[in-house]
């Protein structure tokens, strides 16, 4: 029944990152916990989210800004390699509560619309973005902030945030292989869970100009609410 369940959320959310762009990776890893062993939340999130934001690229390939694409690809390497020593060290015991309180954050507190320009910043975002990303394994948010001030058109924002998100992604699924990690009992779920989000993908790119991105706004943001407070009430009775 689980898997079944990631399957449909795994659609529903792929969909709904394919219309405004983000919010899809942090609804279902909102609602991993409980569903799958701790220590494997973070890395199958980041294998099925490899595989919706890839397909949301393919599917706008002619929309990427590349001058963005490339830099943050170069720092999303040198974060994954700062992180792969700092990962291993990392206890998944209180992750649920991690999560929890970070989705809130990124979900409540206002993301400033200008970012500063450092020289070389998509750079310095790809590496911090990717490092972190090993712990918390949403860091999608953060990236609009730097990605509003290029005031892109909704397509090209849309899909140059698929394209940075793949790279990280990426980095993420490859640290974790090499880290050790099992993948191999999760394949038959992260298999129905990549037919969905490539199939919510396709869905959600075909209707991203004819839904109220208001009104999806404002459902994300009650759900997300609902499934975090769900995880750290579950963590603290767990403590």
């Amino acid at each position: 029944m689980e898997t079944y369940f990631l399957i449909g959320v795994s659609f529903l959310t792929s969909t709904f990152t394919a219309v405004i762009g983000m919010g899809g990776g942090i609804m279902l890893i909102s609602v991993m916990p409980g569903l799958l062993p701790a220590a494997a939340i973070v890395p199958v999130h980041g294998a099925v989210q490899l595989a919706s934001n890839s397909s949301r690229v393919l599917f706008g390939l002619r929309h990427i800004e590349w001058s963005i694409f490339w830099p943050f690809l170069a720092g999303a390497a040198l974060g994954s390699i700062a992180g792969a020593n700092a990962v291993v060290r990392l206890s998944f015991d209180y992750l649920p509560l991690y999560l929890g309180i970070f989705v809130l954050v990124v979900t409540w507190v206002p993301i400033p619309k200008r970012a500063f320009r450092l020289p070389g910043h998509f750079v310095i975002l790809g590496a911090i973005q990717t490092f972190f990303s090993l712990f918390v394994g949403v860091t999608g948010p953060l990236t609009n902030a730097f990605l509003v001030r290029e005031e892109l058109p909704k397509d090209r924002l849309v899909v140059t945030h698929g394209s940075v998100m793949t790279a990280t992604h990426l980095c993420k699924i490859i640290v974790f292989g090499f880290i050790g990690f099992a993948y191999t009992p999760y394949l038959p779920l992260i298999a129905g869970m990549l037919v969905a989000v490539i199939a919510g993908s396709w869905f959600g790119t075909k209707i991203r100009d004819h839904l109220s991105e208001v009104f999806f706004r404002k459902v994300f943001k009650t759900l997300i609410t609902l499934l975090s407070l769900r995880m750290i009430i579950n963590a603290l009775n767990l403590i």
